[in-house]
């Protein structure tokens, strides 16, 4: 499996599509393992706008407000952050203290039905 780098080739651009017109808003994910990781475990990851690679199922969990720094206005803003970013990525890798993988991923469930509802609405509105 893939180590996770800061490469934009290695990524992929997702458009949420609840954004007017169904553009936007866009998300930045890559699938992998830390560098350095012992397990190999391949996990998703996703960007957040200071350049930092959190595991996908502890942004799930977050406030809609934490979410927002995942959350990128336009395709041209997340390529952006991605040019600019060199080196080793920065990971979080770790998953939230005091949850359980079931728990988050029935906040990941919640979430990915509410991203729906959210396409389907601004799909009626177009």
């Amino acid at each position: 499996m893939a180590t996770l780098t800061n490469d934009y080739q290695n990524c992929e651009l997702l458009n949420l599509k609840y954004g007017s017109g169904g553009r936007g808003p866009f998300i930045i994910r890559q699938e992998g393992t830390p560098p350095g990781s012992v397990t190999f475990q391949p996990e998703r990851f996703l960007l957040r706008k200071d350049g930092t690679w959190v595991i996908n199922l502890a942004v799930f969990p977050l406030s809609e407000k934490d979410k927002e720094q995942f959350l990128f206005e336009s395709s041209a803003e997340a390529m952006q952050l991605l040019a600019e970013l060199r080196g080793e990525p920065t990971v979080e890798a770790s998953l939230p203290s005091g949850t359980s993988v079931e728990q988050l991923k029935a906040s990941a469930q919640s979430t990915i039905s509410g991203l729906w509802a959210r396409m389907q609405n601004a799909k009626r509105e177009d």
